[in-house]
């Protein structure tokens, strides 16, 4: 089975490697033919720094449509979004698909995460999917190809579809260990049967930033600080 699914990309990018100090940046492979694309080039079709929206086409006969990535780096929250209204396939055979979605200067310190990835089959019975979550605290750029995912495994869900017509969603959270800097990546794989359709693919993943607390020396000389403002202004009302 293949180790990477299925989650919106669209664009027919010819590009096989992004610009130099690219960071948002999509990377694709359905049935052995790859594609790429990066927020601000050719390929994105809307402007707005950090959205990376991709025209709806057909690629290698897999229909990929409503395909938007987007990231929002904080203070106070970092999060990373791909999602795909949906992605048909009319090849006439049974196609794997991986999509990496990948960036990169999120902002720490962060201490915890929480994932979620949801979608809905359509006479897609035995079509499977599995979603993966990316951590990498030394800010490396992941998806320059559809396999390219750096750092560590933090979560992941699988799913195969039963019947006509199927859904599935997925939860999770934990503790992680972010700096400064740092760059996240989510991926999506497996396996998308001729004539099944995905649809209204979603897979997100949210850092918030850790609030900074004192240390406890710094606390006392505060305190103490406080303490003798206090009494000055005692005397003066004397």
């Amino acid at each position: 089975m293949f180790r990477h699914l299925g989650f919106a990309v669209a664009a027919a990018v010819v590009a096989l490697s992004g610009p130099a100090g690219a960071t948002l940046q999509i990377a694709a492979d359905i049935g052995g033919t790859p594609f790429f694309c990066a927020d601000q080039t050719g390929c994105d079709t809307n402007g707005t720094l950090g959205v990376l929206q991709i025209a709806n086409q057909s690629i290698n006969g897999v229909e990929v449509n409503g395909s938007i990535q987007a990231s929002t780096k904080g203070p106070p929250t970092n999060i990373l979004n791909t999602s795909s209204l949906s992605l048909i396939n009319n090849s006439g055979a049974d196609r794997s698909i991986t999509f990496t979605v990948s960036d990169i200067g999120f902002v720490g310190p962060v201490t915890q995460f929480a994932t979620a990835g949801s979608g809905t089959w359509e006479n897609a019975d035995g079509s499977s999917i599995l979603l993966e979550w990316f951590n990498d605290p030394l800010n490396r750029q992941g998806a320059t190809v559809a396999g390219d995912t750096p750092g560590g495994l933090i979560d992941s869900f699988g799913d195969t579809a039963v019947g006509l017509a199927d859904a599935f969603s997925h939860n999770g959270s934990g503790a992680v260990v972010d700096g400064a800097l740092f760059s996240m990546t989510e991926q999506a794989s497996g396996i998308l049967v001729d004539g099944g359709s995905l649809i209204n693919r979603g897979q997100t993943e949210i850092k918030p930033t850790a609030t900074t607390v004192p240390e406890p020396a710094s606390l006392v000389l505060l305190l103490g600080s406080l303490a003798g403002l206090g009494l000055v202004r005692r005397r003066r009302a004397t």
